[in-house]
């Protein structure tokens, strides 16, 4: 364990509500089914009745290569999908767009990750992180774009990151004035993960990493899950924040068999999962919910 405080676990390690081998190959199938034959993955199942043809998307592009390598599986017709990214790559800007859309930070972070993902070499992207390094200006912007720069090599980044640490420096010392409180588990785990992903912990402000680390344990809710600062109900996207963190810590969250709990409770009976529970399927979805999974299973096997 990374932190420096210490966390007396009552839960025996023992994984609750695993996916089995048959669920995990439905899930496999239903984001295979989503491939555009030329390349590319569709965010959601097609309408069998739509009013324009459907588009693949980078988000879900990237989204569903993650997916499948958790899930144990190969992506099929890897090199149309790998074509389909560079499609997306705007060698003029060094951005990423979605097609016929304009490039951006987020979509460029993205955009780094996919080209990891199927193996493309950093010339055929090259400028990508010039792109990042120019306008990368808030915290969410270098958040994402320490994804990016994690999956280019932070090694290799082409520009000295203190910029970054100084916007999250910023951004840590107002939004907790202090140590944050359990309330903050999204925000909390959003620096800690944005530091530990640049390998620079002891960067961290407020407080050192301990004091920031505590809430993402504290910040669990009754439904197994975490949520945004005054909201009632727990969101996907918030409890992946908080296990980045987690994963990086290599600190077990203190309810496991409820996390589990509310994992399942996004998953449909088409094999897929959705962003919130009773919602159609879709890629974002389930790469949240099979990465958290994930992580838990790694987790649950690091402790026996």
């Amino acid at each position: 364990m990374r932190t420096s405080f210490a966390i007396v676990l009552l839960l025996p390690s023992v994984a609750f509500a695993q996916p089995t081998a048959t669920q995990k190959q439905e899930t496999v199938k239903w984001v295979t089914d989503l491939q555009d034959p030329n390349g590319g993955f569709y965010p959601n199942p097609q309408d069998p009745n739509p009013d324009a043809a459907p588009r693949p998307s980078l988000r879900a592009t990237s989204s569903a290569a993650r997916a499948l390598k958790y899930l144990g599986a190969d992506v099929p017709n890897k090199d149309k999908h790998a074509a389909f990214v560079l499609k997306c790559y705007d060698p003029k800007t060094g951005g990423f767009a979605e097609p016929g859309g304009k490039p951006d930070v987020v979509l460029t972070s993205i955009g780094v990750m996919a080209a990891a993902e199927f193996g493309i070499p950093h010339e055929k992207y090259a400028k990508a992180l010039d792109y990042l390094k120019e306008n990368a200006k808030t915290f969410e912007d270098v958040r994402i774009g320490a994804a990016g720069v994690e999956a280019w090599g932070v090694k290799d980044c082409p520009f000295k990151l203190d910029p970054w640490f100084e916007i999250a420096a910023t951004y840590g010392r107002d939004t907790f004035k202090g140590a944050p409180g359990a309330e903050q588990a999204r925000e909390a785990g959003s620096l800690l993960a944005f530091n530990l992903r640049l390998k620079a912990d002891e960067k961290l402000e407020p407080g050192n990493q301990a004091v920031v680390a505590a809430p993402l344990l504290t910040g669990q809710r009754p439904d197994g899950g975490w949520g945004k600062k005054g909201e009632k109900a727990s969101d996907i996207e918030t409890t992946y924040r908080v296990m980045r963190a987690l994963m990086l810590l290599k600190e077990k969250p203190k309810d496991v068999k409820e996390l589990r709990a509310f994992i399942n409770a996004h998953r449909n009976k088409d094999g897929g999962f959705a962003t919130k529970p009773g919602d159609k399927s879709s890629m974002g979805g389930v790469y949240y919910c099979t990465v958290i999974s994930k992580w838990l299973d790694e987790m649950d096997a690091a402790k026996k």
